[in-house]
């Protein structure tokens, strides 16, 4: 394998006699005994592309776990092989590695060596995947000091590896990772993993791999960078949800914005972040964390003010309405905004709070939908809990000789409200 320690090969078992390939499950004992058997290695970097064997077939040899998931060794390879046999063949024989991730048992996918687990080292290649691909490919090719102004003479595709490549690279570590954590990894591998640390860099980390880095400006799909692309990232979250992530990697908030995990997945909601689309297996994401979430947590307005139902109902306006609405693969944005509704009030229903709380919590859900007087209509268990409430409190306070200053009872019920309104700081506005 150029620039790699490790290698891809192919192995054949020959009969030494006849100089034909015999299949494993066709081995003679006679033969083993007479010792006619012999295995043949063959260099694959010597085949041509529409010669290769299938890429199950294929055999790759290294040392250890840190050489299998070195990010630096792994990119290097795959740019070497693309720039010496071009793209196709280097997708080919990549398998190999596939192959020989999918083949660790299960001791090894949970195992800690140096004070790392398994997962730690996925995770660190991932990272590598996200930021630092373009870097290490122009570290390993010294003459690519400027990329528009490239010798692509001695590349095979005679042209330099960009997003193509990259693609490649995140369908083939990303997905392989997802796979393992979802088929072989165990629960305590994924608490011991991220409890070791329990740092605010690591969730960050961990959320950048799903929606990429938040730049200081809101609102516009450029505010965004890097993530594992193909909503692989969102998968993957799920995936580690599904095995035991600690509730502080994906539950709370985080800065510059103050977003939880489901309005920085929406968010931006605009006309543009519509053209330009999104991932489902980030939509996919948001009802996940949509039926997991508190009451609290669904309701919970960020620095602008606003809720993630509120980006929801933005976003879904422009598949359900708008010119995108003819879009299939926008269509889970729509679902996005009616599971976030159904789990808010499926929540009030449940509140065991006093109605002074439900009323705060009510009063935030109002300014998160943009603070409008009817902003509530979408959420009619919030009116219908608030009412429920009042009038018990209503009966508990006659009975304790409270004086209402109107006689009849609805109007009486809204006295309870408006009083507990106001003491939240608010007036009643809308019943």
């Amino acid at each position: 394998m150029p620039g790699a320690p490790f290698f891809i090969c192919q192995m054949r078992l020959i009969h030494m006699d006849t100089g034909l390939e015999i299949p494993d499950d066709s081995v003679n004992w006679e033969w083993l005994e007479r010792g006619s058997l012999q295995y043949v290695v063959l260099d694959v970097m010597s085949f041509a592309l529409d010669e290769l064997p299938p890429s199950e077939s294929l055999v790759l040899g290294y040392t250890d776990l840190h050489q299998l998931l070195h990010p630096k060794l792994l990119i290097r390879c795959a740019f070497s092989i693309c720039k010496q046999r071009g793209q196709a063949f280097c997708e080919h024989v990549f398998g190999a590695w596939g192959s020989a991730m999918r083949s660790l048992p299960r001791t090894e996918v949970n195992s800690q060596l140096f004070g790392k687990t398994f997962l730690t080292r996925c995770l660190d290649l991932l990272h590598a995947v996200d930021r630092d691909v373009e870097d290490i490919m122009r570290d390993k090719y010294r003459g690519a000091g400027v990329r528009f102004h490239l010798d692509v003479s001695d590349f095979h595709d005679k042209r330099w590896p960009g997003d193509p490549f990259e693609d490649f690279l995140h369908q083939t570590f990303a997905g392989l990772v997802i796979e393992l954590v979802r088929e072989k990894m165990d629960v305590g591998t994924v608490e011991r993993t991220f409890n070791f640390h329990k740092c605010e860099t690591e969730k960050i980390n961990l959320w950048r791999l799903v929606r990429g880095e938040k730049y200081p400006y809101r609102n516009r799909s450029s505010g965004y960078w890097g993530g594992l692309r193909f909503g692989l990232g969102a998968d993957l979250m799920m995936a580690l949800i599904d095995k035991g992530l600690p509730r502080w990697c994906w539950a709370g908030c985080l800065g510059p914005f103050n977003d939880n995990l489901l309005q920085y997945t929406i968010e931006p909601a605009s006309h543009v972040a519509a053209m330009d689309g999104k991932d489902a297996a980030q939509g996919r994401l948001c009802i996940y964390l949509a039926q997991r979430l508190d009451v609290e947590e669904l309701c919970h307005r960020n620095q602008d003010g606003r809720s993630a139902l509120s980006y929801a109902e933005e976003f879904a306006e422009h598949f359900e309405s708008g010119p995108f609405r003819r879009d299939p693969d926008q269509a889970v944005w729509i679902q996005v905004r009616d599971v976030i509704r159904q789990e808010m009030e499926a929540h009030v229903r449940a509140f065991q709070g006093d109605l002074l709380a439900l009323v705060d919590l009510t009063r935030s859900v109002r300014a998160g939908l943009c603070g409008d007087a009817d902003a509530l209509e979408s959420l009619p268990a919030f009116e219908d809990e608030l009412w429920l409430r009042a009038a018990l409190v209503r009966d508990e306070w006659l009975r304790m000789g409270w004086t209402f200053r109107e006689g009849s009872a609805d109007q009486q019920i809204s006295e309870v409200l408006s009083w507990h309104y106001q003491a939240v700081g608010q007036g009643l506005r809308h019943l």
